[in-house]
């Protein structure tokens, strides 16, 4: 009895990291404009902008040291969320092959991330790990390159006990509840659905998601000493393929409407309750595994 409660104690110690470090919520700010690029001259400068960046990071000896750099971060992600809503409004973009982006017939856009490994920061590669299963997978080559037993059991640790899933339901429920307070606002009034309201929407949730994930790529990294940090980082590279940027299926407009329906009918409140349950009972299931394991 008394290691059962040992081990509950342990659990909901670990499941309480989730908020450390968290950083303040904020509501939904109508005012804030979505980045985009109308041409392919306008995405090459930010491009070329990127690129620059990504190159001097490079150069530091910390292999994290781009993504810990907020505003640079925050550069790299409001450009891929511009290319990305060029592709939903099919805006042409010709011409950037030295930047690793290709057209092809078949109108898509594909990126080898080997030769451009600026579309892909240590962050995103780093996301697989939130998988348990693919952590364990990843363990006896980690070992191979210098990983020892405290190392391994660091990034378990950490996994187990955050989750940026559950972290972004946590942060990003004012930005969601003000949002459903306006639209809803908006409908008893007799107005029409605002979607340049539901675009900056969509952005800002997106530009608090990418954040999360990057500082949960850091503070996955800060569990390893710097040797272990570049083993990893350089570990992950090898995985690096091809990113495809495919053409929707349905106007942007449309996309918009459905996305903002479940908000304005209030059905998102459940829907975040279901996920985030969902989400705690797996973080504690992870953690009860991993605390059992030790113990033996």
């Amino acid at each position: 009895m008394e290691e059962r409660k040992r081990l509950g104690a342990s659990v909901t110690v670990l499941l309480a990291l989730v908020a450390v470090g968290s950083s303040a919520a904020a509501p939904f700010d109508e005012k804030l404009k979505t980045p985009r690029v109308a041409t392919s001259q306008a995405l090459r400068t930010k491009l070329e902008a990127h690129f620059a960046t990504y190159q001097r990071k490079q150069q530091d000896a910390d292999p994290a040291a781009f993504i810990r750099d907020r505003a640079a971060y925050r550069q790299w992600s409001d450009l891929y969320f511009a290319v990305q809503l060029a592709m939903d409004e099919r805006t042409p973009l010709k011409g950037l092959d030295a930047f690793g982006l290709v057209a092809k017939p078949d109108g898509k856009y594909v990126v080898d991330l080997h030769a451009f490994p600026q579309w892909e920061p240590l962050d995103a590669r780093l996301y697989r790990l939130t998988n348990p299963a693919i952590l364990e997978s990843y363990i006896p080559a980690l070992k191979a390159r210098g990983f020892r037993d405290e190392d391994v059991n660091a990034l378990q640790s950490y996994v187990a006990a955050h989750d940026p899933r559950l972290t972004l339901h946590m942060e990003g429920r004012q930005l969601v509840d003000t949002f459903a307070q306006r639209l809803q606002a908006q409908r008893k009034g007799g107005q029409r659905l605002n979607l340049p309201e539901v675009l900056s929407y969509r952005y800002q949730k997106t530009s608090l998601r990418t954040d999360i994930e990057r500082r949960w790529a850091i503070g996955l990294m800060d569990t390893l000493d710097r040797q272990r940090q570049r083993i990893l980082a350089s570990f992950l590279d090898e995985f690096q393929g091809e990113m495809a940027f495919g053409m929707p299926t349905d106007a942007l407009d449309k996309t918009l409407e459905e996305e903002a329906q479940p908000i304005v009918s209030g059905e998102y409140t459940q829907i975040i309750t279901r996920e985030e349950a969902r989400l705690r009972q797996d973080m504690e299931r992870r953690t009860e595994k991993l605390i059992g394991g030790e113990q033996r």
